[in-house]
């Protein structure tokens, strides 16, 4: 089935039954025609000693219209991840219908999977490069990806195909408060507030905006008003909670992450936040229950492995402590390795290689994110500059940190130069972005070169040092000793991380 208008579809709807009036009518109408047919079997079958064997009924193929109607049905009563669903089921059946990626991909950012959402932004942007919301789909994806500057660029060309949207702007401010820029942030704001105040993302970015400018109580009012006019949607009640607890304010967070799970059940940062809160107040046993579940609904999902963690160590059972801050830590620097968005080759001082790449790049590739989370990013590497001859290409793996590079036609390297690539926008512990060795090409301008991120900024301090006094505790303190080197690298001044290592260094 063609789809001919992309902004016909996606006119967002308060939470409604249209689209089961129009499964009905859809039903009905197979019905009918299945009636028909069986009818016209009977009548035109041959009069032999048995029952003619009547044709198989034809099964209605759904319809990618159903889909966004459950899609955007789902999503404007919370349910963020089914809504993803109905959207891929949609996409499945027109794959060309640009405005389905547009979609999936502001949805993935909001449950947490931006570089998915990058995936689907660029599709949309390869089927249609004029798309100005493709081009904000594509800027919230590197927004949350940490790639500022990618962010902004993509923002500003939204807005430059069409200045009468408001998202674009919204979005826009977000990036300006991640850069620092307050004054750019509150003029922005202000465009998408005089284009659309009542836009559920404008009044998420408004929030944003008064929360990063420590506005805790008025960030509360305006998620507040976003939930009474739109509905029950569960980032809402994240961000009132988060707003909440920075008042020092528990109770109206318990409350409202409370209200988060019962608004998506199926959201596994709120179960994750709801247990959190949970276990810092004593209640082991609910903690307990919902962090298993995040768990069950993204097993992938460091944090809550961390948590659960702590959970086991309060009270006092170290062995399975053990083994749940160990997936904590792997799936969380995994998550940043798996955000990882460009690799780039430049040419930097032989004397001293600075903290991030200089402007002299060599060659770059943006990262392929598969739909598996433990699966390695894949890159292909193209020189920079029209008449460049370097091809190659980079492979992450997400889980180990080891990385494989391969390159051909790469030029000499400049006197007082050496080739580096960075992979942006990765950090280690100390917050450095992740670099490797310098690269030599040989003489016939190829390189192969494998080697590892090492330890990634990412899981939380706490989960390397606890780990380490959880074997200190059992008389383990050989297989301490690399935790608390990462704790001490993340923060050198730490007193639980300074403590654990005297411990087990005395």
């Amino acid at each position: 089935m063609q789809i001919k208008s992309d902004r016909e579809l996606f006119r967002r709807r308060r939470r409604g039954g249209g689209w089961i009036l129009l499964l009905l009518i859809v039903v009905a109408a197979s019905v009918y025609i299945g009636y028909n047919l069986w009818a016209e079997v009977i009548e035109t079958s041959p009069i032999v000693g048995v029952p003619a064997t009547p044709t198989p009924l034809p099964t209605p193929t759904p319809s990618p219209l159903l889909y966004i109607a459950e899609a955007e049905d789902a999503y404007w009563s919370g349910y963020i991840s089914q809504a993803i669903v109905a959207y891929q089921q949609a996409l499945d059946l027109e794959p060309n219908q640009t405005d389905i990626y547009i979609e999936l991909a502001r949805l993935l950012v909001l449950e947490g999977r931006p570089e998915r959402g990058l995936v689907m932004a660029r599709e949309a942007l390869r089927r249609q490069p004029e798309n100005a919301r493709a081009w904000a789909a594509l800027g919230i994806s590197y927004e949350w990806l940490r790639a500022l500057p990618e962010a902004q660029a993509a923002f500003q060309q939204a807005i430059a195909l069409d200045p009468t949207q408001p998202e674009p702007y919204a979005y826009l401010a977000e990036t300006y408060m991640a850069r620092g820029n307050w004054f750019g942030a509150n003029d922005a704001l202000d465009t998408a507030l005089k284009l659309n105040g009542s836009n559920v993302d404008v009044a998420r970015n408004h929030g944003y905006v008064l929360e990063s400018q420590g506005s805790y109580s008025a960030a509360i009012q305006v998620y507040r008003e976003a939930i009474a006019q739109h509905g029950e949607i569960a980032h809402l009640y994240l961000a009132i909670g988060r707003n909440a607890l920075a008042l020092g304010n528990f109770n109206l967070a318990l409350e409202v992450y409370e209200q988060a799970v019962e608004a998506d059940p199926y959201s596994a940062t709120a179960r994750d936040r709801l247990g959190w809160l949970l276990l810092l107040q004593g209640e082991y046993e609910r903690a307990e229950e919902h962090l298993q579940e995040a768990i069950a609904l993204d097993p992938t999902f460091g944090g809550a492995y961390g948590r659960l963690a702590i959970l086991y160590f309060q009270r006092r059972n170290y062995e399975d402590a053990i083994d749940t801050f160990r997936p904590a830590i792997r799936y969380g620097e995994a998550r940043t390795r798996r955000r990882t968005v460009f690799f780039v080759i430049t040419a930097e001082d032989v004397g001293g290689i600075g903290d991030a790449p200089s402007n002299l790049e060599v060659a770059r590739a943006e990262f392929v994110h598969p739909e598996n989370p433990e699966s390695p990013l894949r890159g292909i590497i193209r020189g920079s500059g029209e008449d460049s001859p370097v091809a190659g290409h980079v492979r992450l793996d997400v889980l180990s940190g080891r990385y494989q590079v391969s390159l051909t036609d790469m030029p000499p390297v400049p006197t007082g130069k050496v080739y580096v690539g960075w992979f942006l926008t990765m950090r280690s512990p100390e917050r450095q972005i992740i670099r490797t060795e310098p690269i030599f090409p040989a003489p016939d301008g190829r390189v192969e070169m494998n080697g590892s991120t090492g330890a990634v900024a990412g899981p939380a301090i706490e989960s390397y040092y606890t780990l380490a006094l959880c074997y200190y505790l059992l008389n383990q303190c050989s297989d301490a000793i690399p935790y608390i080197e990462v704790a001490l690298r993340i923060d050198p001044t730490d007193a639980n991380a300074v403590r654990t290592w005297e411990l087990c260094t005395r």
